[in-house]
């Protein structure tokens, strides 16, 4: 896997219906969920005239945590797809809800310094993104706890934490770009929420599993590299 990036796009374009079934099974759920939970707060949450409320920092928190937690089925499939094993979408879904209550107890505690981190003028929160976010991959690959994985999690951070930084701030930003231009054209069209809020929807739908897929493909080729080291 000398490639990540190549392999990422070529591997979503051979697969993309059993990708689809993903998104739609996990993904989607999770983001309307995630639509109601936020606009829930926002509306219960008075506004004190500052530019970020309190209702700004569950919005992030939940954005983060969903974030994490989403990724399982994502990361099981694109394994299972690399090791060539049968029924790996199934056992991609199956993954989602026998490992899942971990890593979203995992996904809460770490979302929560996150965005202390992103408080602090943003790039401690970034770091400790950039930290941990591979220790649930690891923890999907090997088949074991979340927490056990943390220690590698913590190798890899220090052997590529440029790498990583890199590719969590680039995407974000390239996503987060997309998305205003997504937004700023369905405006243009119509002042709707729901039709706003179905932009950004959709444009998850369409970025996130190829960001997940990437850094899945990433991790595996880092551990390799740090397996020859030892």
């Amino acid at each position: 896997m000398d490639k990540p990036l190549k392999y990422t796009f070529s591997f979503i374009a051979e697969r993309f219906e059993k990708i689809l079934i993903i998104i739609l099974c996990v993904q989607l759920p999770l983001l309307i969920l995630h639509s109601f939970i936020t606009n829930y707060i926002y509306a219960i949450t008075p506004n004190v005239g500052t530019i970020y409320s309190v209702a700004d920092i569950y919005y992030a928190l939940f954005t983060i945590l969903f974030f994490l937690y989403a990724q399982i089925p994502f990361v099981k499939y694109t394994f299972n797809e690399f090791e060539g094993r049968e029924d790996s979408l199934k056992n991609a879904l199956y993954t989602f809800l026998v490992q899942g209550f971990p890593i979203f107890v995992f996904s809460c505690l770490i979302s929560l310094f996150i965005v202390i981190g992103f408080g602090l003028f943003v790039i401690p929160g970034v770091i400790i993104l950039s930290l941990f976010i591979t220790a649930p991959i690891i923890s999907i690959i090997d088949n074991k706890s979340v927490w056990k994985s943390i220690k590698e999690a913590r190798l890899l951070f220090k052997k590529h934490f440029i790498k990583i930084i890199l590719l969590i701030t680039l995407w974000g930003v390239f996503e987060m770009g997309v998305g205003i231009v997504f937004n700023s054209l369905t405006l243009n069209i119509t002042s709707s929420y729901a039709a706003v809020a179905g932009v950004q929807i959709v444009t998850n739908m369409l970025f996130y599993p190829l960001f997940i897929v990437l850094l899945t493909t990433n991790t595996m080729k880092w551990r390799e590299g740090l397996r020859k080291l030892t």
